[in-house]
């Protein structure tokens, strides 16, 4: 089953996140902000095959967070969630980072986590 990690400090948005990929299959753990994500992320075993991290939180933010993941493992699939306009694109593009505007067309974002999965179910079977 894949494990989706979603940080998001607004708990309607975490809690939307969270029913949606819990009807679709997903095995969700949840962070109530960046700093949380960290600690979180740090003390699972077996790692998230996907994380969903908000831009805007206290303590870290979302551009932090993914630094802190990638820089602990390079191959994580990270996918930036912002209606922060002010967000460069181009930045996150260049690090591997998925990148999705609030607010979020829930069939699109649905899609791509679902080609995430698929990815990471056939790199696990080469493995």
């Amino acid at each position: 089953m894949c494990k989706i990690l979603i940080a998001e400090d607004d708990p309607l948005i975490r809690n939307l996140f969270k029913e949606i990929l819990i009807r679709n299959g997903y095995d969700i753990v949840e962070a109530v902000d960046g700093e949380d994500a960290l600690i979180v992320y740090d003390k699972l075993h077996k790692k998230p095959d996907i994380i969903i991290v908000d831009f805007r939180m206290p303590k870290i933010n979302g551009l932090e967070l993914t630094q802190e993941i990638l820089s602990r493992d390079p191959n994580s699939n990270i996918i930036m969630v912002t209606g922060d306009p002010a967000m460069n694109q181009e930045i996150l593009n260049n690090s591997g980072v998925i990148y999705k505007e609030k607010p979020v067309n829930l069939d699109e974002f649905l899609k791509e986590i679902h080609s995430l999965a698929e990815l990471q179910d056939s790199l696990g079977d080469i493995q």
